[in-house]
């Protein structure tokens, strides 16, 4: 009988220190929570998939990333904070005239990141896009490397006798045209994913601004619309010519944005219209390719100003969320210097990350060359349009759209410009913009 009281009297002491030890729920603590993070595609890569199995480990904290379609992200994202029910954590596109939208209202739908140490990782340059009445909101992290250009194969323009990369539209058509009538696609295009095709239009707003200075600011002070400028219906124009003429090959419609660094590396296309980091992802998607490849700006209206863009995706937290603290927690994480290694490390499309903090950049030879010749007037004239314009990004896959029917004959280069002027109007109205009343 002793013998059997001290066995319970053990047995019953065991159980009270592992029902202490796991506050009274016989485990070793509460269940940690899961965040859902929703993206846009193309917009996360392995680095952050690195960083979420890193973020479990380190906190137990499991992060859901959904990667949505290009086409569907934005229009999910506004029906899920509308409804109630949005994210713990989202993406969205952003600059400093963007972060207040019909989409997203920061002090309604975001959550407050204020006094947070992280966010001094991020160059000033950045901080307008993700700040609103003197609070921040958001983090990007981005490159800082030339956005969208023309990465070419100088190996094979060298073949074809195009010694010289073009500097002007005239140029760039002979080229293509040669590279044409060699059976060879002479720019990789891809409208299907309804985010790209538009690119070449906005990238070169450096150019409308040099060439009509105070454009910004009229199309911000609604006192000049898209359809006024000149220079917006010749580009539309020019960008119309080089897919009818069969530039972009015979199926830039279906293509899609998987197929551009194969296409390229098997020499079917000669340039693609990406960043110039695209360069360092093709040699290691595809060690066997041997060519030497170079950097062109876009040639559109003669342009050689620098695509220069401090805005971009940028991640928040949302104010609907049930676990405040943990998404803190996560941008903690995410911010620390030898985590945006991780990040820079596993996303094959970047060469370098745009913080202030010391990491190991991975710039190419190719780039490092590009940007010498660039200078700072290049870079100093203005923003990408969509960056440096009001209501613009905020109608960015319907100006695809748009695009894509006068590729197709049934919109006209003026009646596209029309179309972006009155959902600027539209948007303007919506957000009780003084110069839109």
């Amino acid at each position: 009988m002793k013998r059997l009281c001290v066995l319970i009297l053990g047995l019953s002491l065991v159980l009270s220190m592992a029902l202490w030890a796991g506050g009274g729920q016989g485990k070793s603590g509460p269940a940690k929570p899961t965040l859902t993070w929703m993206v846009s595609q193309g917009w996360t890569w392995p680095g952050d998939e690195e960083l979420i199995k890193k973020f479990k480990e380190t906190t137990g904290i499991s992060i859901d990333l959904q990667v949505i379609p290009a086409a569907q992200h934005h229009d999910l994202i506004k029906a899920r904070l509308s409804s109630g029910e949005g994210p713990d954590i989202f993406m969205v596109q952003t600059n400093e005239f963007l972060i207040k939208t019909a989409t997203i209202d920061p002090e309604k739908y975001l959550l407050d990141m204020s006094g947070e140490s992280w966010i001094n990782v991020m160059p000033k340059s950045r901080i307008p896009a993700v700040s609103y009445n003197n609070k921040v909101y958001g983090l990007m992290l981005w490159y800082n490397s030339p956005e969208f250009v023309y990465v070419y194969n100088k190996t094979l323009f060298n073949e074809l006798g195009i010694t010289k990369a073009p500097e002007t539209f005239a140029e760039m058509d002979a080229a293509c045209k040669k590279i044409l009538d060699a059976g060879i696609v002479p720019i990789y295009e891809y409208v299907a994913d309804g985010w790209h095709h538009q690119l070449p239009f906005f990238q070169i707003g450096p150019r409308y601004e040099e060439r009509n200075p105070g454009l910004y600011k009229a199309l911000n002070d609604n006192t000049a619309k898209f359809a006024d400028v000149a220079d917006f219906e010749t580009v539309l124009n020019q960008i119309n010519s080089f897919a009818q003429k069969g530039y972009y090959g015979k199926y830039y419609m279906s293509n899609t944005g998987t197929d551009q660094n194969e296409a390229f590396a098997t020499r079917q296309a000669a340039m693609v219209v990406a960043p110039s980091a695209t360069i360092s992802q093709i040699r290691s998607e595809y060690p066997e390719f041997k060519d030497e490849m170079g950097i062109i700006l876009l040639r559109f209206l003669d342009n050689n100003t620098f695509p220069t863009n401090p805005s971009g995706p940028a991640i928040f937290g949302s104010a609907q969320t049930k676990y405040p603290n943990e998404v803190k927690e996560f941008f903690r994480f995410y911010t620390r210097p030898e985590n945006l290694q991780i990040k820079l490390d596993g996303t094959p499309e970047w060469t370098n990350l745009d913080v202030t903090v010391p990491i190991k950049q991975h710039w190419t030879a190719e780039e490092e060359a590009f940007m010498a010749g660039i200078t700072d007037r290049q870079k100093n004239i203005q923003a990408v349009l969509q960056t440096g314009t009001k209501y613009t990004n905020d109608q960015w896959m319907e100006f695809g759209a748009d695009l894509a029917s006068m590729f197709l004959g049934r919109m006209t280069a003026k009646e596209v410009l029309q179309a972006t002027d009155e959902r600027r109007a539209n948007i303007a109205r919506s957000q009780n913009d003084p110069a839109w009343k």
